[in-house]
């Protein structure tokens, strides 16, 4: 792996919707890359090589750069494979990753493989249920704080006494905790 090849994944990242194929081991070579780069500059000036050693500075930059951005665009469709719940071929570590955020989505034990879950037909059916319409408004009887429901739709913070119009399932919680009540409005 050099900073060429790292360019190119990058560029091919942008480049497409679907995540690019990586070699397993893919983030062990890049370690080695940094530590290669690391050491090159270390004895370039130990060697008193100044600008060999300002080279290989810069090229540690350079790749530390690009992974950076392969990997925020690379997160970014892992976290759309995992909300959508298609499993897809990731390196290891991507993989746990990804093993989190389903986890996550789909409320399932962290300790279950990946293989074994039932994860498309869940994560369809938990969103589906939690697209409650808006119908009714809430006098809140305490502070609350930003919430989100099952759609990562956020609302909030509120005030006690406002006057609030929430989702079902958010306003189901706040009644049972006692944190709000339910106001006719007739018109």
């Amino acid at each position: 792996m050099d900073i060429i090849k790292l360019r190119e994944l990058l560029e091919r990242e942008l480049a497409s919707a679907e995540l690019e194929p990586l070699d397993e081991e893919f983030y062990k070579e890049f370690d080695s890359l940094i530590k290669a780069l690391e050491f090159k500059a270390e004895s370039s000036r130990e060697r008193g090589e100044g600008v060999e050693e300002r080279l290989s500075l810069a090229e540690l930059k350079i790749a530390k750069e690009l992974i950076t951005e392969i990997v925020r665009v690379r997160l970014h469709k892992i976290v759309d494979l995992a909300v959508k719940g298609v499993p897809h071929s990731l390196p290891e570590d991507e993989r746990k990753i990804f093993s989190i955020l389903v986890s996550f989505i789909g409320r399932e034990p962290l300790n279950v493989p990946l293989e074994e879950r039932p994860i498309e037909r869940k994560v369809e059916v938990e969103i589906e249920e939690s697209k409650s319409p808006i119908r009714r408004a809430y006098l809140l009887e305490m502070d609350i704080p930003k919430v989100m429901d099952g759609n990562l739709n956020s609302y909030g913070p509120f005030k006690k006494g406002d006057l609030v119009v929430l989702p079902n399932d958010i306003a189901a919680i706040l009644l049972k905790r006692g944190a709000a009540r339910e106001i006719k409005i007739s018109m």
